[in-house]
């Protein structure tokens, strides 16, 4: 019997630490969209979790004498607020949040346990986010080009031939290969912290992603567009480098790819891309304290023009979804 009641207070112990371990990784990722410091998040993450819950256990030891477990306490508070933010329809802005910055406690940490670890905050974030692409990266659904034979047959009496498939033009990963490059971190992603000022809805202000990590990785265009600036100068890039900017859809969405190390040499402003198409290569232009990488930046601009309705938007969720690229063939590339 001892036994028994000793596995028991065991297992209550360890229910308990990961539901505060959840509770206090949910308080400091929501708050990691304003607060830039991780030592604050921790003492508010803390004064939530464990604070709160030991002040609202004592008034209720005050009020009845039958409370007389805290653990179970925890479980309560923790259980319920999570269950009626998550009922209310606020799954998604957890999920959001978790995926952005529920890994901040690892810094750049990777190892097999930082790697464990990230992954699981990143499904379960993934799972309560439900994501929903803007419609403006629907993929393009052409007719059938008329040029494309339909195979013959022999088709049996009566079988008529298939017809002919429309043709879509969908989305690729910015960074061409077999292998899917992500943001690996909360630096790299997202909302992440960036010198000020920026747009709102980069939160502390990183408008976009980081991808991978070693200089001459094919970038290519992410879907059919038009080129509409180009600096090939690295000095007069500033932070950003060499740098390709791409609109497509008639302008309305708009993608970046920064730092690069080469381009290619026949791009030029104006000229029309497909996507696929090599842009250039990884590189570190314009980076003063962290190794290569591409910068890559989604925005979308309704009226399909320059101005303030342009708006910047996380593309991380499309990352995991759009298509790989094979790497191109070799291109001619520049510098200068």
């Amino acid at each position: 019997m001892l036994l028994l009641v000793g596995v028991f207070e065991l297992l209550l112990f360890v229910l308990v630490g990961l539901l505060w371990a959840a509770g206090f990784v949910v308080v400091t990722a929501l708050s990691g969209g304003l607060i830039e410091s991780h030592a604050v998040r921790a003492v508010l993450g803390l004064f939530l979790t464990v604070v709160v819950p030991l002040v609202w256990y004592a008034r209720l030891r005050k009020r009845s004498k039958t409370i007389a477990n805290a653990p179970l306490s925890f479980i309560a508070l923790f259980s319920a607020v999570l269950g009626v933010g998550i009922a209310l329809g606020f799954a998604d802005d957890v999920g959001r949040a978790l995926r952005r910055h529920g890994d901040w406690f690892l810094g750049e940490r990777n190892g097999v346990i930082a790697r464990v670890v990230r992954g699981s905050v990143v499904a379960i974030a993934t799972r309560l986010e439900r994501f929903d692409p803007p419609r403006d990266l629907d993929p393009v659904i052409l007719p059938p080009d008329p040029n494309v034979e339909v195979a013959l047959g022999p088709y049996l009496p009566g079988q008529e031939p298939p017809p002919p498939s429309p043709r879509v033009i969908g989305w690729f990963h910015p960074i061409a290969g077999t292998t899917r490059a992500m943001p690996g971190s909360e630096g790299r992603r997202f909302g992440a912290v960036r010198p000020q000022p920026r747009p709102v809805e980069c939160e502390l202000g990183h408008c976009g992603v980081d991808l991978g990590s070693a200089v001459g990785q094919p970038v290519v265009a992410i879907h059919d567009g038009i080129i509409e600036r180009i600096e090939m100068d690295e000095s007069r890039g500033g932070r950003a480098g060499r740098y390709v900017r791409i609109g497509h859809k008639d302008g309305t969405v708009v993608s970046r790819y920064i730092h690069l190390d080469t381009m290619r040499s026949d791009l030029k402003e104006g000229m029309r891309i497909a996507g696929g198409e090599l842009v250039g290569r990884i590189g570190r232009t314009g980076i003063e304290h962290s190794g290569p990488h591409l910068h890559f930046g989604l925005s979308l601009r309704p009226s399909g023009h320059h101005g303030g309705s342009e708006k910047y938007i996380d593309p991380e969720p499309m990352l995991r979804e759009w298509a790989l690229a094979p790497p191109p063939p070799g291109a001619s590339v520049a510098s200068r």
